[in-house]
């Protein structure tokens, strides 16, 4: 049937009410009157404003001309409206509340808000750092606590610093400017480079250095993500690095923005161990750790590591006269200086020296390096790893009159243990201990247990960022370092050698952690089945972990 439009009366049909209509029309004889509920609006009433009314469609078709005949009955009694109109809402009202549990029932539940003690964990997890202390939850600024790793938190602790005199701080006159840092540390007496808590760290020096000279505001001291701190590079417990680069969006505070009269300031409030080499303007969106395309790290080797295996063991027994056991069972003061007296008279000759280069040069290019790092199998994607090259860097003598072979090596990103585990496999294929055939094994599908070098010989030489350099304009300087002969190079050149270099070199004089470490390898480690490859296997990356981490992991 056609439903007809109605002009004198000015009838339309519900739009919820037409589906159940036609329905209703449909399954039953037209010759059967049905009630039907409309709405009738008056020609002089708003839409918002409507009676309802009902009409009886008869068993005739209906038409538009067929106003006020026999064939449409304009009737029914008030409690069949009503009755009809009633049911027609508890349907509409069982079917919304059946939608309304369905979306119920598929919903999450939800979490509840955090109680008052758990309120200072989530204050420093919204920093994205780790459980704040207690002494900030005491203080009742639970949600303005610095990181609790930044010598801010002594203020706040000693009530020097609160929210309320940071609302009272004065908007600071000089222009806020993101900068580069190029830093140069050595990293024997601290905990790493990023702030952690309880631990002395890089970052917490030179924040404290950026705030006394005037950089940091107080409402930023102690919040790294408010200032945009980031660093090129991850340096563990113990490691030095020469060129570390960081960036962060600071004031300016020096007259006409000079920027190497604010390196000289910087550098008046660090530690003798830090060093602030060259400060450079760059663009608003640069982050040190995404920016930067490549790396290179620098190992110290003493040269009686690649003593031919069969001199290195009989100098042992030699000193140690059958004694067995573990180095420092064995290996005490008297014996370690007999045994470092005929190390020191050694010098690696020319022919050992070209095999360095060699073996040094098989890590080059793309290959598989699940074996020399830990929990990683031939089969992650991650394990492969692009080193552009590994050369020697040159043959340094220590006061002492050890000869050490510095080695190179430049990447665009290292996993954890990757270089001392070059390096030890690199070592021990010189001196005889494997062969170049189970260096190759080692980049195939299977596991090979290797061992790892020293955390002391390593630092990190050199931060590069080209791709930055080739898109920057001449308002923003190139971050270019090492090669250019620039004040800032020669500072860079004379810290690594008087300072990092020196200190290794110092070290071991007085730790003796390479010759505990060959020591480990002839007595310990070597065994027929050392450098066995076990093809198909994929748990990668066994061997010792040795003191302290130091390459980037895998997410840098």
């Amino acid at each position: 049937p056609t439903l007809a439009y109605f002009a004198p009366a000015r009838i339309w049909l519900r739009p919820p009410r037409l589906p159940l209509l036609l329905l209703r029309i449909s399954q039953r004889s037209l010759s059967v009157p049905r009630p039907v509920c409309i709405r009738k609006m008056s020609s002089g009433a708003s839409k918002e404003t409507s009676q309802e009314t009902s009409v009886v469609a008869s068993s005739k078709t209906l038409s538009p001309h067929s106003h006020g005949s026999t064939d449409i009955a304009t009737a029914t009694t008030a409690g069949s409206v009503t009755n009809l109109d009633a049911a027609s809402k508890r349907k509409n009202n069982n079917r919304s509340n059946n939608n309304k549990n369905k979306r119920n029932n598929n919903k999450k539940p939800r979490r509840s808000s955090p109680s008052a003690s758990d309120k200072s964990k989530y204050s420093a997890r919204s920093q994205g750092y780790g459980p704040a202390s207690s002494q900030f939850a005491a203080s009742g600024e639970i949600g303005d606590a610095p990181h609790p790793g930044s010598h801010a938190s002594a203020l706040y602790a000693g009530g020097e610093a609160s929210s309320s005199s940071k609302e009272k701080e004065e908007r600071s006159p000089h222009p806020k400017r993101k900068l580069a840092f190029l830093l140069s540390f050595c990293g024997k007496s601290y905990g790493g480079m990023q702030m952690n808590v309880g631990v002395r760290t890089i970052q917490a020096e030179v924040e404290r250095a950026f705030f006394e000279t005037g950089m940091l505001s107080l409402s930023n001291y102690g919040y790294p993500r408010k200032y945009g701190w980031s660093n090129s590079a991850r340096t563990d417990k113990g490691v030095h690095a020469a060129a570390q680069v960081c960036s962060a969006k600071v004031l300016v505070p020096t007259p006409g923005e000079d920027l190497d009269e604010l390196r000289v300031r910087v550098n008046e409030r660090l530690p003798s161990d830090i060093c602030l080499l060259d400060v450079k303007k760059v663009t608003k969106s640069f982050q040190a750790k995404t920016a930067r395309d490549k790396v290179r790290y620098q190992y110290m080797v003493p040269s009686y590591l690649l003593r031919p295996r069969e001199e290195v063991r009989k100098v042992f027994e030699d000193v140690l006269a059958g004694k067995k056991g573990s180095f420092e069972q064995v290996v005490g003061d008297e014996e370690a200086t007999k045994v470092m007296d005929d190390f020191r008279s050694y010098r690696a000759p020319a022919d050992v020296l070209q095999k360095v280069d060699s073996v040094f040069k098989k890590y080059e290019g793309t290959k598989k390096y699940h074996n020399y790092t830990n929990s990683k199998s031939y089969t992650d994607a991650s394990a492969a790893r692009y080193m552009m090259s590994f050369v020697r860097a040159g043959v340094v003598e220590g006061d002492d009159g050890m000869e050490w072979v510095a080695v190179a090596v430049t990447g665009q990103a290292f996993l954890l243990h990757q270089i001392r585990k070059m390096v030890s496999m690199a070592v021990d294929v010189v001196r005889g201990a494997a062969t170049e055939e189970q260096m190759d094994r080692s980049f195939g599908d299977g596991v090979v247990k290797l061992s790892i070098a020293p955390s002391q010989g390593l630092f990190l030489d050199m931060s590069y960022f080209d791709l930055y350099c080739a898109r920057s304009t001449f308002a923003h300087e190139k971050l270019e370092w090492g090669e250019n002969g620039s004040e800032a190079t020669k500072r860079w050149e004379e810290f690594k050698r008087e300072k990092i270099v020196k200190h290794i070199l110092e070290e071991e004089s007085k730790e003796k952690n390479f010759l505990q470490y060959i020591y480990n390898q002839e007595f310990h480690f070597y065994s027929p089945n050392c450098y066995k490859f076990y093809e198909g296997q994929k748990n990668g990356g066994n061997g010792s972990s040795g003191k302290g981490e130091d390459e980037e992991e895998e997410e840098d």
